[in-house]
């Protein structure tokens, strides 16, 4: 009801700042709710558990954040309609999180793509922008259109799609098994899947960035999380073996590839891609502990992405060029600025006391557990999550910076606050992960 009166708001005003206020007090209002956590429901095809509390919760602090970004941007035109595409992506997040009926959340879920499609188209900085935008839509598309005949396909079969209920599958096909998952694995995205990943990133505003990696991202963990039942009941789930060795081997070779980045974006665009495949592979073995880890891991990867996308756009912004070639040394005249990407980097490569620690600990214990080589695979995979970001740190904030540029320009309080804001909960939210384990 809030969502619908800001919506409202927003097409008949250009209250901007308000609107903005009015959507963290209902954000703050949902946090002091009390929730059982067991499942809650709402009314006949909504209910909120766990895992899709925490996600609301991430959409609306990164939505916020994506917000006050615009806000900060003095040269941003039509910022209502801006606005106004954060609100519906908001709306159509809330129904996609918390409704109980398979086909009700693929309706949601893909209707999230008209709004990010929007953004990026009107707001990227680039030409290239449509490419990227018809790279996302039909990979995602594509991939999950068979997923839409397979709902349809038991509903005819039971009549009946609610979540509530397990559907037991007549036949153990593999057919059936990666048509359940691949929706998702694009979405993640999985290596060899993700192609339209980076390009998205690179041609998107820094509020399509932060959006795309804090948010739609873990729309693909929170499907495979719901499709669950389906895949439990294919007792023999023969393509989890695939699945795994995909992600953990494209995460070394992504982790590879993060080494050899000019493009400070690009690189923390990839750097997302090789911090899913952890997710991917816990969903797939389907562990207690590690889809904890993955959720927890989900809200930090959200977090600190965002903040490294909006850090490399406040440098965009003063030298006009994301190369590492060109921003060398910015210890030297952005020093209230080295403090952020050292903690921010220190958390993208879990780095305590973050809580992207935490839930690295927890998946890596279930994938250890349940395979020993995997061992092999994540300790080239930390070692590459530390040698990237060691990288990028060491490359743009040291040596000397090329005097050639123009004047640099100051942070102001907003771009603090923004950062204070991606920074904070990741250092908070250990103690209640710690309470909620202990």
């Amino acid at each position: 009801m809030g969502l619908t009166f800001l919506l409202s708001s927003m097409i008949l005003s250009n209250m901007v700042i308000e609107v903005t206020l009015i959507l963290t007090f209902m954000m703050f209002m949902f946090i002091l709710m009390n929730w059982s956590f067991l499942s809650t429901s709402i009314s006949f095809l909504c209910s909120v558990d766990f895992f899709s509390y925490n996600l609301i919760l991430l959409s609306t602090w990164v939505i916020i954040l994506s917000l006050f970004v615009s806000l900060s941007e003095y040269t941003w035109k039509k910022k209502k309609y801006f606005s106004l595409l954060n609100l519906i992506l908001l709306g159509f997040l809330y129904l996609s999180f918390s409704v109980k009926d398979y086909l009700l959340f693929y309706i949601f879920f893909e209707s999230s793509l008209i709004p990010i499609l929007l953004i990026i188209l009107g707001w990227g900085y680039q030409p290239e922008r449509l490419m990227a935008g018809v790279y996302m839509l039909f990979y995602t598309l594509f991939a999950s259109l068979p997923l839409l005949g397979l709902i349809f396909y038991y509903n005819m079969e039971i009549g009946w799609t609610s979540m509530n209920m397990y559907m037991g599958l007549t036949s153990h096909n593999l057919w059936v098994e990666l048509i359940l998952v691949s929706a998702f694995l694009v979405k993640f995205p999985m290596y060899i899947l993700h192609i339209w990943l980076p390009k998205a990133h690179v041609e998107a505003p820094v509020s399509g960035s932060m959006i795309l990696a804090g948010i739609l991202l873990k729309l693909g963990g929170y499907g495979i999380y719901r499709f669950l039942p389906f895949i439990v009941k294919c007792y023999n789930f023969n393509m989890k073996y695939i699945f795994v060795s995909v992600s953990l081997v494209g995460a070394v070779l992504v982790g590879l590839m993060c080494l050899r980045q000019m493009d400070m974006k690009m690189l923390i665009a990839y750097s997302s891609v090789c911090h899913m495949a952890s997710c991917i592979s816990v969903l797939m073995i389907l562990g207690e502990l590690g889809v904890k880890g993955c959720l927890f891991m989900m809200i930090a990867h959200g977090l600190c992405s965002s903040g490294l996308f909006y850090l490399v756009d406040m440098v965009y912004k003063r030298t006009n060029t994301r190369s590492l070639f060109v921003n060398k040394g910015l210890l030297n005249i952005l020093p209230n600025l080295s403090f952020w990407w050292f903690m921010l980097l220190a958390a993208n490569l879990a780095g305590p006391p973050t809580l992207n620690l935490f839930s690295e600990i927890c998946m890596l214990i279930n994938l250890v557990v349940w395979n020993k080589i995997n061992m092999f695979l994540l300790m080239m995979i930390t070692f590459l999550t530390g040698a990237y970001n060691i990288y990028l740190y060491s490359l743009s904030q040291h040596n000397s910076f090329l005097f050639s540029k123009n004047v640099v320009k100051t942070c102001d309080f907003m771009n603090y606050f923004i950062l204070m804001n991606h920074l904070a909960p990741l250092n908070i939210m250990i103690l209640s992960v710690m309470s909620f384990y202990c």
